[in-house]
């Protein structure tokens, strides 16, 4: 990845139609099986790297922001790539054309297996359950070179002089408020495998300041 993909120089400005934003989620719709992991890479896969309408580290940022909300993060990051590209209208299309095809999919399961079905049925269920697994494994690898690439990038001491400089006013007893603030910035200004070095290491420097305190009161 590139320092002017990461800064959106090279990003494609033009505002895609709405019949793209339909076709588009929609297909994503109806070919993402394998759950979230799925549909995050497949959304990666469109807006950063083939359409480049979204930069790689803004994508990254609406990961950890979605996650930290209720409710299932891959419809809310494909509900903001729709108003990213496309503003509220496209929210509106992308964000129905991702969610209508699963329901019509789980509504006809539904009423299959609430009745009668043939063996068939149950065999095909069988083996898809089984192969759940390994889709959701190798969509998830698929996302980790570029977490991992972030979390090495130049600016790794930036997350925390922006926490020290958040909790410079909370005094040595609200070590929960300033955990707090920190797992927050973490997870909304960086990618997961940032996000829990950096855990670590105020972690080890709060230890660190709680044991120079005992000993200078002794």
């Amino acid at each position: 990845m590139t320092e002017a993909d990461q800064t959106g120089d090279r990003l494609d400005r033009s505002r895609p139609r709405l019949a793209t934003v339909l076709r588009e989620w929609g297909r994503i719709g109806c070919i993402g099986f394998g759950g979230p992991p799925t549909h995050i890479k497949l959304l990666r896969e469109l807006c950063v790297e083939r359409k480049r309408w979204i930069a790689a580290v803004e994508f990254e940022d609406a990961i950890a922001a979605c996650n930290l909300l209720p409710g299932p993060a891959s419809t809310q990051l494909s509900i903001f790539c729709a108003w990213r590209v496309r503003g509220r209208l496209g929210a509106v299309v992308g964000g129905t054309a991702f969610i209508v095809p699963g329901l019509i999919v789980i509504l006809a399961l539904a009423a299959l297996f609430l009745g009668t079905p043939p063996p068939w049925v149950l065999a095909a269920g069988a083996g898809a359950g089984s192969a759940v697994p390994a889709v959701a494994v190798h969509a998830a690898t698929g996302l980790l070179p570029a977490s991992w690439h972030r979390a090495h990038g130049a600016d790794r001491g930036r997350l925390l002089r922006s926490v020290e400089e958040s909790g410079g006013g909370c005094s040595d007893g609200s070590t929960t408020e300033r955990w707090g603030l920190f797992a927050s910035q973490a997870s909304i200004r960086s990618g997961p495998f940032r996000s829990a070095r950096s855990v670590r290491r105020w972690a080890r420097a709060d230890r660190s300041d709680a044991g120079q305190s005992t000993s200078t009161s002794v």
